[in-house]
């Protein structure tokens, strides 16, 4: 299910960094190439485009596997008691994911490191602390 949520992630990412008019520095087409090096490269409104579709499509792939697992539960309702609930696997907001990769690639040694990989590092972390 995570590779999934992954994948829903990056595609949320990439949509948004397609509607916002990124540089051509950005090429990669599916958005889960980037790391640390095209973090400190992107512009604020993108850095907070791309956490907001990453966190996005997290929240839409658990919303449909809630939805496949019970019918009846609607995607939207299912969407909508994760937001409410803050159960979520990313359950917190964009502002708190941009403060912890900014922090994250702060050192160069984790610069190589993937967006999406720090994400979850990152996530884990407050999760368990």
């Amino acid at each position: 299910m995570r590779a999934a949520v992954y994948a829903a992630c990056a595609l949320g990412a990439m949509l948004v960094l397609v509607l916002t008019s990124a540089t051509n520095a950005f090429e990669d087409p599916h958005g889960i190439g980037y790391d640390g090096r095209d973090w400190k490269a992107m512009p604020e409104s993108v850095k907070l485009a791309y956490i907001a579709g990453f966190l996005a499509g997290a929240a839409t792939m658990e919303a449909v596997e809630r939805h496949r697992m019970n019918p009846k539960v609607s995607v939207d309702a299912a969407v909508a008691e994760l937001v409410e609930q803050h159960t979520a696997i990313f359950p917190f907001g964009v502002n708190v994911y941009k403060a912890r990769l900014e922090d994250y690639y702060y050192y160069r040694d984790k610069r190589t490191t993937k967006i999406y990989r720090a994400l979850e590092d990152e996530n884990t972390r407050m999760r368990t602390h």
